[in-house]
């Protein structure tokens, strides 16, 4: 007879080690789906108004789709496309010629990538050693900060607030690097969940500061076509940026191309080259047909991208007055497709100490779903992207009325 397998001894401390699977530790968006689905039981008759989700909510471009089933259908697209193909770096050099008006070489400066989600994964395998410093904002994506923690690093965070313009304090940021000497500042502009945009002055000195300690900067800049005040601004724009920085592009959110999985970061040849190893060994790259679909996005869907923008603000703007109008401090977001906002003391009567009370008063009286964040205080993400042309919802106005009514009556219908 087989000795039974300690499956519980074979587990990585990073993932719980003894402890993995035996904890019931819910993450809060299975929280939110779950609290959904209850709604949903108890009142089927109801229409669900969704902002929780954060990815677009209508398909690519028609002729991304086109150029994708083209593709896939040519032979010699089949193979291992490893580090990414010339015609995808150069259309991204392209796009990157457009939004920051600087010339890369496609080829020593530019890698595609298997959507930027996968490249903030791989980054920390070229620089971290266990013991070493990782910064990064709070609130703010987690996929870094966990691979960084799951190598041995230690990661400190700075809180962001909309005194500073969700932009880090330069003061403490200074203090922090000058105590941690970190080998990564993690940034992200504009910001998610906060929907803060970065200034030139304010990379300035974030550069001078990587050159005097000796850090690189990884800017997520997922949504650098979602800038509503002003232009994109990138910290390879100011002096010695593209020497200390790695910056990762993503065409998901602009051309509604998520479950594609593409695209690219760009740094100076040597800080490229050592992401470029690290990604070499994970990934044999994306299917040179998506890469394809990815060229024609670049280069010939920039009316649908100027619509994407054009949508967003104002949806943005119309459901920020929403809010303020049911008592709700909320001010649209200068980037991104999201509101960001301090959760009220009360509403409707019902009072509110945390995120994710209020979060749950929402889904489980109001319908409404909604991402709580509490990393700075009790805050709420809602996301622009709800979807219209339904049964629920035949347009952008009947999510608006429904949601003025929930909120300013506490009645749904």
């Amino acid at each position: 007879m087989q000795k039974a397998i300690n499956h519980q001894a074979l587990f990585a401390e990073r993932i719980g080690a003894a402890q993995f699977g035996q904890v019931n530790k819910v993450f809060k968006f299975t929280l939110i789906d779950n609290a959904k689905r209850e709604f949903i039981k108890e009142n089927p008759h109801v229409r669900v108004i969704d902002m929780g989700v954060g990815e677009p909510e209508e398909r690519a471009p028609d002729n991304v789709a086109k150029r994708l089933y083209e593709e896939s259908l040519v032979k010699e697209n089949r193979i291992y496309p490893n580090n990414g193909t010339l015609p995808f770096k150069q259309a991204a050099a392209r796009y990157l010629k457009r939004l920051l008006n600087l010339d890369f070489d496609p080829e020593q400066e530019i890698v595609h990538c298997i959507g930027t989600k996968t490249a903030l994964a791989q980054a920390p395998f070229a620089f971290l050693n266990p013991g070493d410093a990782v910064i990064a904002t709070a609130p703010g994506y987690p996929v870094l900060p966990t691979i960084a923690g799951w190598l041995g690093a230690k990661v400190h965070n700075l809180r962001l607030s909309a005194a500073n313009n969700f932009l880090p304090d330069l003061g403490e940021l200074e203090d922090t690097v000058r105590k941690t000497s970190p080998k990564i500042l993690l940034l992200n502009y504009p910001n998610n969940p906060c929907g803060g945009v970065a200034t030139k002055e304010f990379y300035s000195a974030v550069v001078a500061m990587a050159h005097r300690h000796n850090f690189v900067i990884v800017q997520d800049a997922a949504y650098s076509d979602f800038v509503f005040e002003g232009e994109y601004v990138s910290p390879l724009q100011v002096a010695g940026g593209r020497e200390v920085t790695l910056e990762l592009y993503s065409l998901s959110k602009s051309y509604n191309m998520q479950g594609y999985r593409i695209g690219f970061v760009v740094s100076c040849p040597l800080l490229l080259k050592a992401f470029s190893l690290v990604k070499d060994n994970i990934d044999n790259g994306q299917f040179i047909a998506v890469q394809k679909a990815g060229v024609e996005a670049l280069d010939n869907s920039r009316d649908f991208l100027a619509r994407n923008r054009e949508k967003y603000l104002k949806r943005l703007e119309r459901v920020s007055l929403i809010l303020t109008g049911a008592g709700i401090d909320c001010k649209r977001s200068s980037g991104s497709f999201y509101l960001y906002f301090p959760v009220p003391s009360e509403l409707h009567g019902v009072k509110f100490d945390s995120a994710q009370s209020f979060t749950n008063y929402l889904i489980s009286k109001l319908g409404i779903i909604s991402v709580p964040w509490e990393e700075s205080g009790p805050h709420i993400r809602l996301s622009m992207t709800f979807e219209i042309g339904n049964q629920a919802f035949p347009d952008e106005e009947a999510v608006y009325r429904e949601l003025e009514q929930r909120l300013s009556t506490a009645k749904v219908s």
